[in-house]
């Protein structure tokens, strides 16, 4: 009986401890679930929320991601090697949902296109339905901006379709040069692209650039119902006019949102739509345009814009005052029919201040809870150039459930950094896209985060 008594109770401290630990363990996971919040890194991508990839020793740039059906994520960005920009290419890279490289794409989960003798920026990107990647920028000489739209057709394996334009490539030439800042789909399956066309470029004069759109057919011919000849450029007041994004409103209409250069009050967010046929539509904002400054008379942006469900425009970029002392994180936010949005932030605009210098929101996103994301950073070129994102309530406020009072700063080493794209997943998670300078012959790398969000 006692050797019995012996053993039970030994089985019964063994019980006790495999309890205790369970419960320490249970405790210890519930604290961190606890303690995760709206804007921490995700740890369950690539090393504490982060990915760098060096593509080959090069400097690597990523400027947008886009996210497949599956949870993989399409990059796009440029790559060049020693300063030689005349061997600056196209750079697609797909990563796992894990943060992992993607070896079914491509060599290695990356793909590069070269576009001889030219210089090559890809600035957007987006996924057909059928899996098919769409990437959009521009070509061109070195030390000249007489370039031209680029859009590119990938298959889902990362080889170029040959179906689309020549040979998966599609050039599109507007006079005096181009440069194509964003791509976006149709359901139809038609492809816009929307940038900036160079009127009256002349080597160390002030050039005069014009908002420029071209629509495509499924297969990279020019729509010939869209414009003249699949083109469309529209001028604000003769200076430069810039064109960064490009939405397709459910009804067909297009709107194109950028800057616009003003003698009175310098750039301005600027906004324009068109008819589904490229012909300007006169019922939204003056006549069809909409130009917003920041009460500063000075330099404004908008980088990006989002849609949301009600008809409402939301557009990010920054804005300059105090004599280029200030700038920080700009946001506006339209009615429908192209009016401020006095319910946002009382005159519907707002800005956002990490305490840096040069800051600049990138992209928008919208949360299906009606939330607005934006994502930049501070072009310091210094160890303070780091990730930036924040995030406002519906009316323009910042939202304290995210970050450090609707604020969240990344750093991903002593070196600059930044992002330039981002998106977001359809478990509310973010990925922001951009790079990071290093000390090697690499000298900088795309470079990935993602973070919690449950929206």
């Amino acid at each position: 009986m006692q050797i019995t008594h012996l053993k039970l109770s030994r089985l019964i401290v063994h019980y006790r401890a495999i309890s205790a630990t369970v419960i320490i363990l249970t405790l210890f996971v519930s604290v961190q679930m606890a303690q995760a919040a709206d804007g921490d890194l995700d740890p369950t991508f690539g090393t504490g929320g982060m990915v760098t990839t060096d593509l080959n020793h090069s400097t690597d740039i990523a400027n947008a991601v886009a996210i497949q059906a599956d949870g993989k994520l399409v990059v796009v960005g440029q790559t060049y090697k020693n300063n030689d920009y005349s061997n600056e290419d196209f750079a697609v890279t797909r990563y796992n949902t894990n943060g992992t490289l993607d070896n079914t794409f491509g060599n290695g989960g990356k793909v590069r296109t070269d576009f001889p003798g030219l210089a090559a920026v890809p600035s957007s990107v987006v996924i057909q339905t059928d899996g098919k990647i769409v990437v959009a920028g521009g070509a061109f000489p070195l030390f000249t901006f007489a370039g031209n739209f680029e859009v590119v057709r990938y298959n889902s394996n990362g080889s170029l379709d040959r179906s689309f334009g020549n040979g998966g490539i599609v050039t599109t030439t507007f006079p005096q040069g181009s440069y194509a800042f964003d791509v976006a789909l149709q359901p139809d399956g038609k492809i816009i692209a929307a940038g900036t066309v160079f009127v009256d470029f002349i080597p160390g004069e002030p050039s005069n650039t014009d908002f420029a759109l071209a629509r495509y057919n499924p297969d990279g011919t020019p729509d010939a119902t869209f414009g003249s000849g699949g083109q469309v450029t529209t001028d604000f007041v003769g200076m430069e006019d810039d064109a960064f994004s490009i939405l397709i409103q459910p009804d067909g209409k297009i709107v194109a949102v950028g800057s616009a250069n003003s003698p009175a009050t310098y750039y301005d967010f600027a906004a324009v739509r068109y008819l589904s046929n490229g012909t300007i539509d006169t019922t939204f904002g003056v006549a069809g345009k909409v130009s917003t400054d920041f009460g500063d008379q000075n330099f404004d942006r908008a980088r990006s814009a989002a849609l949301q469900p009600n008809g409402s425009i939301v557009a990010a970029g920054f804005a300059i005052s105090q004599n280029g002392g200030v700038q920080n994180f700009a946001v506006a936010r339209y009615t429908s029919n192209g009016v401020l949005d006095t319910t946002f932030s009382r005159d519907g605009k707002t800005q956002i201040d990490f305490g840096s210098c040069c800051q600049s929101a990138n992209k928008v996103l919208l949360q299906s809870d009606g939330k607005i994301i934006t994502v930049g950073y501070a072009n310091t070129e210094s160890s303070d150039s780091d990730f930036l994102l924040a995030r406002l309530n519906p009316r323009g406020s910042l939202d304290s459930t995210f970050g450090v009072g609707g604020k969240v700063r990344t750093s991903f080493g002593d070196l600059n950094g930044g992002a330039n794209g981002a998106a977001l997943q359809s478990d509310g998670k973010i990925v922001a896209v951009g790079f990071q300078a290093t000390f090697s012959n690499q000298w900088s790398n795309f470079a990935l985060a993602r973070y919690l969000n449950g929206q």
